[in-house]
């Protein structure tokens, strides 16, 4: 099974609600750009689901990437800072699946399933094979 890490774009600095912040301009254009390189570069995209954070700015980069992969998306209330141990246990090993989260635990998720320590921009990809 892969899971691709998708760190959401570039959002709002301030918001009243946190979850409510949502992408800026720019922010959209660069994963525009990202999104669509990564969708031609994507072997077996039938094998994918798109899960999402429930945050704002990581549903908008969801839409975005969805809209390249011509696939739905879902929002899954644990990517917005569950247990990766918890979460692989939802997963059919069947699939392979693209979680649209944020920091910290995107790159916490990545260490504790390879050992590396990554730096996660903002709309950054990091594909890991998870045994």
């Amino acid at each position: 099974m892969k899971i691709i890490f998708i760190r959401h774009g570039e959002a709002e600095i301030y918001a009243e609600d946190d979850f409510e912040r949502k992408l800026t301009i720019q922010g959209k254009r660069k994963l525009e750009a990202i999104f669509e390189e990564f969708a031609e570069d994507l072997e077996d995209k039938e094998s994918y689901k798109i899960y999402s954070s429930p945050l704002r700015r990581a549903k908008e980069t969801a839409e975005i990437l969805s809209r390249y992969l011509e696939k739905d998306y879902e929002v899954k209330n644990y990517l917005a800072g569950g247990r990766i141990e918890d979460i692989l246990k939802e997963l059919d090993r069947n699939n392979n699946y693209i979680f649209v989260s944020h920091e910290p635990f995107l790159s916490n998720w990545i260490y504790q399933l390879t050992g590396e320590l990554k730096i996660v921009s903002r709309g950054s990809i990091h594909p890991v094979e998870v045994k």
